[in-house]
């Protein structure tokens, strides 16, 4: 065999196979990305009491049995308002977080 010969045939096996495998790549990419907002998230409300009012350094979590999950951001951060407003206490913070249930 011929060495140019041997170049050549070894120079586009491998360009074949490193298409093959950039082709594989980009087909498994093209189904739609994972919904992050979708079936299995919600929004958790935390309360948490800080040592100085509107600082939300030094806080620590207020310990519930059960804590409130809402399907949105916004009926969480309206639950949290309404909870923040029958307190009446200007050192407590809440905090909406958005989990996956498992």
């Amino acid at each position: 065999m011929n060495i140019r010969r041997m170049i050549s045939v070894r120079f586009c096996l491998s360009l074949c196979a490193a298409l093959s495998v950039a082709g594989m790549a980009m087909a498994q990419r093209d189904g739609q990305p994972a919904n992050l907002d979708g079936e299995g998230v919600v929004f958790v409300y935390y309360p948490s009491i800080c040592t100085s009012a509107g600082k939300p350094e030094n806080c620590k979590e207020l310990p519930q049995p059960s804590r409130p999950a809402f399907e949105s951001m916004a009926a969480c951060s309206a639950h949290a308002e309404i909870e923040l407003g029958r307190s009446g206490d200007p050192k407590l913070m809440a905090t909406c977080m958005k989990l996956r249930e498992s």
